[in-house]
Formats: structure tokens, sequence, C-alpha cells
């Protein structure tokens, strides 16, 4: 079975409010909690599992041996982006939950999609642009080629709620080369993102100096991958410019100048720390011949 995840996004909110560990009291099987609060990190998963059987009593959830994750009807899932999103929007909390593992369990039971041909599947493949160590994370069944240091892109077969990651094994079923898989999946995001909207930002003197493209389908980071984004962005943002991808849900490009490298850093490393999906907080050079890193300190270390 390959490595399922929730497609469900969340915005960056301008304001993030300071909230009180969360206490959790229990009668029968309704469970309350304190409106407006987020619940501790280490208290998290007990919460989770505690909401978990209370609306869904046949699902078999238990706390992970290792890490910061449960199982579900005994497929490991991990917390944290959950538990990103609810730091969002702790008032939300019980609905989260429950949209969380409805969607694994749809996840779970969607072997149609595990089983697929390429015919089958092709127009629904897309590539997902992920850090190194979010890939190590989905397992080593996940089929992966490298990007450039520290990303890697990896295949997902794309759903209406969930995006299931293309595993070894079923790709190599079908049959065709890396070239094929590549080739049909830039072409699946390039109809995607033909009439996508972009939010551009001006300077004093009127000169366009970021754009951002935040359409909240899980494959924002990807169109990094774009073939005519630097054509099409190069005369508003000059050549090369900049991009960060701190997270699945954003693509910004930016002016590579001083000025706005500086005025960007910290906003972006905040967005990787805190936001569901994290992708990286490097930001990378986007040029006439393809994408390089930038160079420059690391953001952790601002």
């Amino acid at each position: 079975m390959g490595v399922c995840e929730s497609s469900t996004h969340s915005i960056n909110p301008a304001v993030r409010k300071q909230c009180r560990p969360h206490k959790v009291a229990k009668t029968g099987r309704q469970v309350y909690y304190s409106v407006m609060s987020l619940p501790a990190r280490e208290e998290f998963p007990a919460l989770v599992m505690q909401l978990v059987r209370a609306k869904f009593p046949l699902v078999k959830i238990l706390q992970a041996r290792e890490g910061f994750a449960v199982t579900v009807n005994g497929n490991l899932a991990s917390l944290e982006n959950l538990y990103r999103i609810v730091s969002l929007r702790p008032e939300d909390l019980t609905q989260h939950v429950n949209r969380w593992v409805v969607e694994l369990l749809r996840a779970s039971e969607g072997t149609n999609d595990q089983e697929g041909t390429f015919e089958e599947l092709k127009e629904r493949l897309l590539p997902l642009v992920l850090s190194s160590e979010g890939a190590q994370s989905r397992g080593p069944t996940v089929v992966t080629e490298p990007l450039v240091d520290g990303l890697i892109v990896a295949y997902a077969i794309d759903s209406d709620r969930t995006i299931s990651y293309l595993a070894r094994s079923h790709f190599a079923s079908w049959n065709i080369t890396m070239d094929q898989l590549h080739e049909t999946a830039m072409e699946n995001l390039v109809a995607r993102s033909e009439a996508m909207s972009a939010h551009a930002a001006q300077d004093e003197d009127g000169r366009v100096n970021l754009i951002l493209f935040q359409q909240m389908d899980g494959y924002d980071a990807s169109r990094l991958l774009l073939p005519t984004l630097h054509e099409r962005l190069r005369e508003h943002l000059g050549s090369p410019f900049a991009a960060a991808i701190p997270n699945r849900d954003i693509l910004i490009c930016f002016r590579n100048e001083p000025e706005m490298l500086e005025r960007l850093r910290t906003q972006i490393a905040d967005d990787y720390r805190s936001m569901p999906h994290q992708v990286t907080e490097k930001l990378f050079l986007v040029t006439a011949d393809g994408i390089a890193p930038l160079s420059g300190p690391s953001l952790s270390e601002i």
C-alpha cells in the first residue's frame, strides 16, 4: 500500500494566538475541551486517540512505539501536520481530528489506486517536491528522484481528498521508464496550472518585487518545477530571481536583491517551522537553465 496523506490545507493567519496547555475531561463517549486552548505536544497523541475513539469506536487507534505518531487500524500515521494545523485553529480541534481520521480511512480503502494500471491513473499523476528528510520519513518504498541539494521529487496519485504517494512496487508493475513517469506528471502539473492566479506585491515606486502562488491544491511548492516559470516571471522580477517553498501550499518568487532577501528570511523561516506540510527553509535561484540553491546562511541560523 502506498503512503497517503490528507490534502486538507491551512492558511497562515496574520496573528497567532498564544494558547495555554490543553486539559481534557471525558464523560461517557463525549470529550470536552476548553475553547481556544492548544494541547501541549506531549499530550496531543492521547487527546487525538480520545477524540477518535469517541467519534469512531470501531477504529483501532494506538500510540506508535516511536515518534510523534499513532497507528490507525494498523497503519502508521504521523501527527506532525495535524498538530501544526490545530495550532493555527485550536478552536476547531475536533473538526480537524475528525476530518484527518476520515481521510486516513478513505486513503486506506483506496485499493483501486494502489492497484490501478498506468493507463487508468496517468491523468492523476503529479510531481511533489519534498525535502530529502520528508521523503525519508515516508519510507524507502516511495518512488523519488533527486532535484537539487536537499530536495527530491516524489510522484502522487491525486484524488479529491487525499494524496497517495506512488510506491516502487506499483511503479514497477507499469513497465515504464522514470522519464515517462516524470513527463506524464509534469504535463498534468502544467495543465493544472494554466489558469492559476497569483498575488503580486509592489514597492513604493510601483515595481513588482514579489509574486506569490497559493492555489491550496497541495501542489503549490511543486510549481517551482514549471518549465515556463522563469520565462513568465523574469520581466517582473528580473533574472535570475529567488524562490522559497517553506511548505507544500505556497510558492514565493521575489527579486534576488539583498533588501528583499533580508526582509523575507524571517517570515520564510517562521512559516517553515510552524505551518503544516513543511518543505524547506532554503532559498533557491530560478534561472533560464533551471533551479539552483541560493548560497547564504541557513534560515535556522538567524
